[in-house]
């Protein structure tokens, strides 16, 4: 049974409220916005980050997180003018990040379910995830996945330009959100309880036929 978010917390905002996040952002009303977010290393697929942003010059991309080990390491000194390294976002101004943007890019070599995907997805903001093997059975297929940069450029282009291919990618995020919400995730725990709570009735009963 899986974890939930919180949709106090996280949550779709209004048009208007989006437009003055991003004003307050510095980003242009009408910008296709890729978000990238987790520690800044390696592992997280951070210079592949960076370099799909190259080959996107028209997109804005922004990624939340600091460094591990508090250095910086090769790829991430001079990034291209479309990326913005934010540093550490305090996770009560994660929602902010998740409308503003149009899309979050997880680029990891390797995970074990991100809480970052269920927060974005509770913002109907579509995901685009590196082709892992974990995530098939956990997100029902409702994800859009790359291999590599050049799959992954193309994705985000596509997206960028193609409104009624974006909207389907908003309503599979709709989708999952709807399984990992905090009533469905509820709804498990409880027939988990109920069918626990029969076996032991039943072994009673048994119990008191045999003595």
């Amino acid at each position: 049974i899986p974890n939930f978010v919180s949709k106090e917390m996280f949550y779709k905002k209004t048009d208007k409220e989006i437009k003055n996040i991003r004003k307050k952002l510095g980003i242009k009303e009408n910008k296709f916005v890729v978000l990238g977010a987790g520690q800044i290393q390696n592992r997280k697929g951070v210079i592949d980050f960076v370099e799909v942003a190259k080959k996107l010059p028209k997109i804005d991309f922004i990624w939340a997180g600091g460094f591990s080990f508090g250095g910086i390491t090769d790829g991430h000194q001079n990034p291209p003018k479309n990326v913005r390294f934010l540093g550490i976002v305090p996770r009560n101004e994660m929602n902010d990040l998740f409308n503003a943007s149009d899309l979050l890019f997880v680029p990891s070599y390797n995970e074990l379910f991100p809480m970052t995907i269920l927060e974005a997805i509770s913002t109907d903001t579509p995901i685009l995830l590196r082709d892992l093997e974990l995530y098939e059975d956990i997100l029902f297929k409702k994800y859009l996945k790359g291999s590599n940069n050049d799959e992954f450029s193309e994705i985000i282009k596509l997206l960028s330009k193609d409104k009624k291919e974006y909207q389907k990618q908003v309503e599979n995020a709709k989708e999952i959100s709807k399984f990992y919400s905090k009533e469905h995730v509820y709804k498990m725990w409880k027939e988990f309880y109920t069918e626990i709570a029969k076996k032991k009735k039943k072994e009673k009963k048994k119990r008191k036929k045999s003595e």
